[in-house]
């Protein structure tokens, strides 16, 4: 009996420190878009043109030749997520990158501690 209770706390504990730091990391991305604007504004145009592009290729798309067996079989099995996810890991294995996030990690706990 003891160790259900255990384990329910575990789980409450677990969710309440994901919570923590999605809500960390809300505060992080909100102060540096005060921070530096310029960054979030060209942030917004990739999603913008992203977008467009998008639309463009999905117009042209009846216009194409057909696509060779291989390459759609591929295509289809790629996750959006999972291609997010491996560009963020990649991202963070650049030093710059990681020192980066890094010091905007640091300074979050700063602000925690001081408080």
């Amino acid at each position: 009996m003891q160790s259900s209770s255990y384990d329910g706390s575990v789980d409450q504990s677990t969710a309440q420190l994901v919570i923590d730091q999605i809500e960390e990391l809300v505060v992080t991305i909100i102060e540096e878009i005060r921070e530096r604007p310029a960054v979030a504004v060209a942030i917004l145009a990739a999603l913008v043109g992203a977008f467009i592009g998008t639309r463009v290729a999905s117009n042209r798309r009846g216009q194409s030749k057909v696509v060779p067996k291989q390459v759609a079989r591929k295509a289809s099995g790629v996750g959006g997520f999972g291609d997010l996810f491996g560009l963020a890991f990649r991202l963070l294995e650049n030093p710059i990158v990681r020192s980066y996030v890094l010091a905007m990690v640091a300074q979050q706990i700063r602000k925690r501690i001081a408080l």
